[in-house]
């Protein structure tokens, strides 16, 4: 049983791992941008992306090196599609609007 637990939890640890290191590249790429509030969504994908694949697809030597491929892979785009949907913009004022006048109108 606590051979198990260890072993699990190594798995575990190398998903965190793996899921941290998109973030991290996505991170210095963007000069900090990435968001923390992405880190946990992030190493969140990871896991499950390692866990849904002995579940789901292999449980043998493959389906564990498929499982690290998935940790490091899913994170990735979904801090891809994170960085394509990007921020909202923030809507023009009207031509019209009195906020884009000069404060002092030029002298004649």
């Amino acid at each position: 049983m606590l051979f198990n637990l260890i072993f699990i939890s190594l798995f575990v640890a190398g998903w965190l791992m793996l899921g941290f290191v998109p973030w991290l590249a996505v991170s210095v790429a963007t000069r900090g941008h990435a968001g923390l509030r992405y880190l946990p969504l992030a190493l969140f994908a990871a896991v499950v992306g390692g866990l849904a694949v002995p579940i789901l697809i292999r449980d043998d030597g493959l389906g564990l090196v498929l499982s690290f491929v998935a940790a490091f892979v899913l994170p990735g785009l979904l801090l891809g599609v994170q960085r394509l949907a990007g921020a909202p913009v923030p809507a023009r004022p009207p031509e019209g609007d009195a906020s884009r006048a000069p404060v002092h109108p030029e002298p004649e």
